[in-house]
C-alpha cells in the first residue's frame, strides 16, 4: 500500500510540473522575455572580453577571434580529472553548455571561469607556433616564470625562427628570451644533483642555448632587435657565449654545436 501511495504521488507531480511547463511554454511574452534576456547577457559578456582583450592582444585578428568565441563553451584541455584516476571529467563549470551558464551564473562568474580554463593550458600541451602573433600570444599567457619560457623554447625547431618572425620588428621578446636562458643555466649549474645527471642537465640547456639564438640571429630585422636590448641583456647573451667558448670544441660537438656557431653570434651581438 506504501508503495501504490507513494507511485501515485509522484505522477500526480510529474502531471503537475507537466501542466506547469506547458502553460508557460504557451506564453509568447515568458518565451521572448527568456530570449531577450539571454541575448543581453551575451552582449554583456562579449563587451566585456573587448575591454579586456583591447589592450592584451597584439592584432586585430587576435581581438576579433577573442571576441567571436566570448560566449561559446570553453574546451577541456586535459579531458580528464587534474587528479588523475583516468575518470571522466565532472560536470563543471566547462562542460555545461552557454545557455545553461547564462541561466545560472553572473556574467561576471562566467568571463573568470573561462579565463581561467584558457591559464589551466601547459605549455607541454602547446603546439609550435606558426607566426609572431601565437609566439607572443602564447609568451604572455603561458610562461610566467623563467622555467615556462625555456620549455616554450624546446617546442620550437629552430629553423622555425625565420618563418614565424618573417615581419620585420615582430621579435620584441629577445631580451625576456636571453635572460631566461642566463637564469636557468646558473640555476642549473647550482642546482644539488648527482655530477651526471647535472652535466647531463646543463650540456642540454647550452644545446638549446646556441641552436635557438642562432636561429634568432637569422631573423628578419634581428638588427632592430638587438639595438632595443638594455646593455645588461647584451653582456648576458655575451657572457653565456664566452662560457661555451671555454668549454671547447670537443664538448660542442658532443652536444651537437660548432664554436663557430657560437662566435657567429658574438659577431652578431657586437654589430649593433
Amino acid at each position: 500500500k506504501t508503495s501504490a501511495a507513494r507511485t501515485w504521488w509522484h505522477r500526480q507531480q510529474q502531471n503537475i510540473k507537466h501542466r506547469h511547463d506547458a502553460m508557460w511554454a504557451d506564453a509568447p511574452q515568458v518565451s521572448e522575455w527568456k530570449e531577450n534576456v539571454k541575448v543581453e547577457k551575451r552582449k554583456e559578456i562579449t563587451n566585456e572580453v573587448k575591454c579586456k582583450k583591447i589592450t592584451e592582444c597584439s592584432s586585430y585578428e587576435e581581438f576579433k577571434d577573442h571576441v567571436a568565441a566570448a560566449f561559446l563553451k570553453p574546451i577541456d584541455l586535459y579531458g580528464k580529472n587534474k587528479g588523475g584516476g583516468g575518470e571522466a571529467t565532472s560536470a563543471s563549470a566547462h562542460d555545461k553548455n552557454v545557455s545553461s551558464l547564462l541561466e545560472k551564473e553572473t556574467t561576471a562568474d562566467v568571463c573568470a571561469k573561462l579565463a581561467k580554463e584558457l591559464e589551466s593550458a601547459r605549455v607541454s600541451e602547446v603546439k609550435c607556433p606558426t607566426n609572431s602573433n601565437q609566439f607572443d600570444s602564447d609568451w604572455r599567457r603561458l610562461c610566467k616564470t623563467d622555467a615556462d619560457k625555456v620549455s616554450y623554447l624546446r617546442k620550437i625547431p629552430p629553423k622555425k625562427y625565420k618563418s614565424i618572425f618573417r615581419v620585420e620588428g615582430s621579435l620584441s621578446v629577445l631580451g625576456e628570451i636571453i635572460d631566461a636562458f642566463g637564469s636557468e643555466r646558473k640555476k642549473s649549474l647550482t642546482a644539488p644533483a648527482k655530477e651526471q645527471k647535472l652535466d647531463d642537465s646543463v650540456a642540454e640547456l647550452d644545446g638549446l642555448i646556441v641552436a635557438t639564438l642562432k636561429g634568432l640571429m637569422r631573423v628578419k630585422g634581428i638588427g632592430m632587435a638587438i639595438a632595443f636590448l638594455e646593455e645588461s641583456e647584451v653582456e648576458m647573451a655575451k657572457t653565456l657565449c664566452k662560457q661555451l667558448v671555454e668549454l671547447g670544441q670537443e664538448r660542442a660537438s658532443i652536444i651537437g654545436y660548432t664554436l663557430e656557431d657560437v662566435d657567429h653570434i658574438l659577431e652578431k651581438l657586437s654589430e649593433e
